[in-house]
């Protein structure tokens, strides 16, 4: 017998809106803006022919990881976790205050361990 209603949530529901193939909109200005300070890199002097090329190849492969932390999911069958998304996670939880829970020490262990202060 059935009380009130059933609500069913898939596993991959994700609260951005998908734009093209699991990109968002925030993603898109993130490749976006790297994009963009690529293009000042490569527009500050010097403009050597050899120099232009090398610049051209770092912002390639700036891009090329920059679009591989976009893209890659750590559970690769939740598409709702991101790189990103861990990593923030994973420093938070780092950077948190841990507890830690001392074992209670029995009344005799306690008076042995202030006469042995007080010699």
């Amino acid at each position: 017998m059935k009380k009130g209603k059933e609500f069913i949530f898939p596993e991959n529901v994700d609260k951005d809106y998908g734009v093209w193939k699991d990109y968002t909109l925030r993603d898109f200005g993130i490749a976006g803006l790297a994009g963009l300070m690529g293009l000042i890199f490569i527009a500050i002097p010097p403009y050597g022919l050899i120099l232009v090329l090398i610049k051209i190849v770092i912002v390639v492969l700036a891009m090329t990881i920059v679009m591989a932390i976009l893209t890659i999911r750590p559970v690769s069958a939740r598409k709702n976790i991101k790189v990103r998304d861990n990593f923030n996670l994973k420093r938070r939880y780092a950077n948190s205050q841990k507890l830690f829970y001392l074992k209670a020490k029995k009344r005799g262990e306690l008076n042995a361990f202030k006469a042995d202060q007080q010699k």
